[in-house]
């Protein structure tokens, strides 16, 4: 009978509401984790960040389980799981200098493994901004490098939107970022040298009043 077939619809259409529900709140607490590692990072608490990086893996553990509805999870887990990518990315290169780190071990889907590698490029950027505040040229075009040894591995996935979703825009994203910090490592790097030459000039006049006297 027809009414027994939609009742069994129903019931699965119903879990299927739960699961999501679950999801939800699962996927809510690995974004929360991700973000507070990241600002952690950018305030220099390596500790702290590796704590909710630890949570935000093992909250992904959980999440894997709903594998199991599909039309449900890609949709809800995209973000999170790109998230995760982009901290667990930043963790490993401000503490490294290098970009060779085991994605494979998060285990995350393809797609938000490669737009969450580009976002880590602005997280990087914000860096190097404050390396160059304090005047480490060194370690910042290190940075630079990185940047650009990113952008040159995703400018290779030329796949549909549908594919691999937004990673087109992020990409262009990464590519303007790069040019930018290039400018501004530029300009950091002019002023600090101006500011040695007045240092400079203003010690060769002490020296210069000092033999007068």
């Amino acid at each position: 009978m027809i009414e027994e077939f939609l009742d069994f619809i129903r019931s699965k259409l119903e879990e299927k509401e739960v699961a999501r529900e679950e999801l939800l709140k699962l996927v809510r607490e690995m974004r929360i984790n991700s973000t507070k590692a990241i600002a952690s990072i950018h305030a220099g608490d390596f500790e702290k960040a590796d704590c909710y990086l630890r949570n935000a893996m093992e909250i992904l553990r959980r999440v894997r389980d709903y594998k199991r509805y599909p039309d449900v999870y890609y949709p809800v887990t995209f973000d999170a799981m790109q998230e995760l990518v982009e901290a667990y990315v930043f963790r490993h290169v401000v503490e490294n200098y290098d970009i060779d780190v085991d994605l494979s071990k998060l285990d995350v889907e393809f797609a938000p493994t490669l737009t969450g590698l580009a976002d880590a490029v602005g997280e990087i950027r914000r860096h190097i901004l404050d390396l160059l505040r304090r005047n480490e040229f060194e370690k910042a075009e290190r940075l630079i490098g990185i940047m650009e040894r990113i952008y040159n591995n995703l400018i290779t996935f030329s796949f549909p939107d549908k594919i691999t979703p937004n990673l087109r825009p992020k990409v262009d994203y990464v590519r303007n970022a790069i040019e930018r910090t290039k400018s501004d490592f530029i300009s950091a790097k002019a002023s600090a040298l101006s500011g040695d030459v007045r240092s400079l000039e203003e010690l060769i006049k002490k020296l210069q009043q000092s033999l007068r006297a």
